[in-house]
C-alpha cells in the first residue's frame, strides 16, 4: 500500500529511533527513569549533646527549661554544677561539675551559669556537642542588670539611680572590685572573652567566637531564635514549649539618650552583639524569612494555648501569690519582683506534670535534676 500523499515509509531505524522517543516520552511524563529527580535528603537525627552558655539577662533562664525538660524526659545526663553555678564568676573548670571525674563518660547537656573556657567544657562535653547562647540588645540588658544585680555589684549599689550612674559611671565603677563584673560588659565577660589590649583586637576574637558558636539566638527575636534552634538540633515542635521565665513586672522605659549611653558604656557587649546580630539574620534568610515568620507564629499559638491549658490567669503573677513553693522564682534582694507561673485549679496526672515542669523555675528544676540524677538532695558548695 502506497502511503498518503506527502507522508513517506519510515525506514527500520527510523521507527526504532520514533518508538524509542515515544517511550521516553511517556515514562518521563509517569516520572520514570529517564526523568531526573534529585535525591531525597535523609532525615536528620535529633541532637542531644549539647552546650548552652546561659547569659546573664538575656532570657537564658527560659531556654534552660527547654532543655532540662528534654533532657529529663529521654534521660540524658546533665553537667550539674554543685551548687546553682559553676564557680561564677571565675572561669568554668570540669571539676566544678558534679561527678565528674577525668576518663569518665562524658555528660549530654551543660546548660547552667558559668564564666565559659572552652578547653575545660571539652573535657566535660562529647565531641560532637553543639554549641550556641543566646545575646540581647546591652543597653536593654544592662537596665535590667541594673535592677536584678542591685544589691550585688558595688558600682550599682553606690549609684542612687540609673540616671545617677549613666551621668558618670566613672564615678561608681572601679574595675576588678568584686561583683563589678556585672556593671560592664557583662555578656563579653560571660563567654570567656579577655579584655582587648586593642579595639582592632575585637573583630578576630568575634570571629574565633563565631566558629565555636554557630548558632547565636537573639533576645529581642525570641520566638524566631527558637524555631531556628529546633531546627538546627532536628526537634520536634513540642520541644522548644514554654513559658518565659524570669520577667519582671515592669520594666523602666530608657530614653534615646539612656540608649546611646548604655551602649557606649558596655561598647565590647555592643560589638558582640552586633556581629552576633548579622550572623542571626543570615541564618534567618538561609531558613527563609516567610517561613520563619509563620512557624514562630505558630509557636505563639501553641504557648498561648498552654497557657490557657495550664496557668491560673492565663499568665506570669508575682512569686507571692504562687502556693506551691517549688513554683516560687529566687527574688534577688534589693530588684524588682520577679514573676512566676501559678498552675490552674484542677490539673491532674500527665497534664499537671506538663504544665509544672513548663511553670519550674530554674532553681528548683536543678535541684530536680539532682534528685533524678543523682538519687539524694545533698549538695556541697561549689
Amino acid at each position: 500500500m502506497k502511503p498518503p500523499p506527502g507522508c513517506r515509509r519510515l525506514s527500520p531505524l527510523g521507527a526504532a529511533l520514533g518508538a524509542f522517543i515515544t517511550l521516553s516520552f511517556t515514562l518521563g511524563l509517569l516520572g520514570g527513569p529517564f526523568r531526573h529527580r534529585a535525591a531525597p535528603s535523609p532525615p536528620c537525627r535529633p541532637r542531644s549533646h549539647l552546650v548552652f552558655l546561659k547569659t546573664h539577662k538575656t532570657g537564658g533562664s527560659s531556654v534552660l527549661n527547654v532543655l532540662a525538660r528534654f533532657g529529663e524526659s529521654r534521660r540524658l545526663r546533665f553537667a550539674l554544677p554543685r551548687r546553682y553555678q559553676f564557680g561564677y564568676p571565675a572561669a568554668f573548670r570540669a571539676e566544678r561539675v558534679r561527678g565528674f571525674a577525668p576518663g569518665a563518660a562524658k555528660f549530654d547537656i551543660i546548660c547552667h551559669h558559668m564564666r565559659f573556657n572552652l578547653s575545660e567544657v571539652q573535657r566535660v562535653m562529647p565531641n560532637d556537642s553543639f554549641y550556641f547562647s543566646i545575646v540581647r540588645d546591652p543597653a536593654l540588658a544592662a537596665e535590667s542588670a541594673f535592677s536584678y544585680f542591685r544589691a550585688a555589684a558595688p558600682a550599682f549599689r553606690s549609684a542612687p539611680s540609673l540616671g545617677a550612674f549613666l551621668a558618670a559611671p566613672g564615678r561608681y565603677f572601679r574595675a576588678g572590685l568584686r561583683g563589678n563584673h556585672y556593671a560592664r560588659n557583662l555578656q563579653w565577660f560571660d563567654f570567656g572573652l579577655p579584655e582587648p589590649a586593642h579595639p582592632a583586637q575585637v573583630p578576630a576574637l568575634l570571629a574565633e567566637l563565631g566558629r565555636v558558636f554557630p548558632l547565636v539566638l537573639l533576645a529581642e527575636r525570641f520566638d524566631e531564635s527558637l524555631v531556628l534552634l529546633r531546627h538546627r538540633l532536628c526537634w520536634p515542635r513540642d520541644a522548644v514549649d514554654l513559658f518565659p521565665h524570669n520577667s519582671r513586672g515592669s520594666a523602666r522605659s530608657l530614653s534615646a539618650e539612656q540608649l546611646r549611653r548604655l551602649r557606649a558604656w558596655n561598647s565590647l557587649d555592643w560589638a558582640l552583639y552586633s556581629h552576633f546580630n548579622r550572623s542571626f539574620w543570615r541564618e534567618a534568610e538561609r531558613f527563609g524569612l516567610e517561613r520563619l515568620r509563620s512557624e514562630a507564629a505558630e509557636l505563639r499559638r501553641r504557648r498561648g494555648a498552654l497557657a490557657g491549658r495550664c496557668l491560673r490567669g492565663g499568665g506570669p503573677v508575682p512569686g507571692a501569690e504562687i502556693a506551691e513553693r517549688g513554683l516560687r522564682p529566687f527574688q534577688p534582694p534589693g530588684a524588682g519582683a520577679i514573676l512566676g507561673f501559678a498552675l490552674r485549679p484542677g490539673l491532674a496526672g500527665e497534664e499537671r506534670e506538663l504544665c509544672r515542669r513548663l511553670a519550674m523555675p530554674e532553681l528548683p528544676y536543678k535541684d530536680l535534676l539532682d534528685r533524678l540524677q543523682f538519687g539524694d538532695k545533698t549538695n556541697s558548695s561549689g
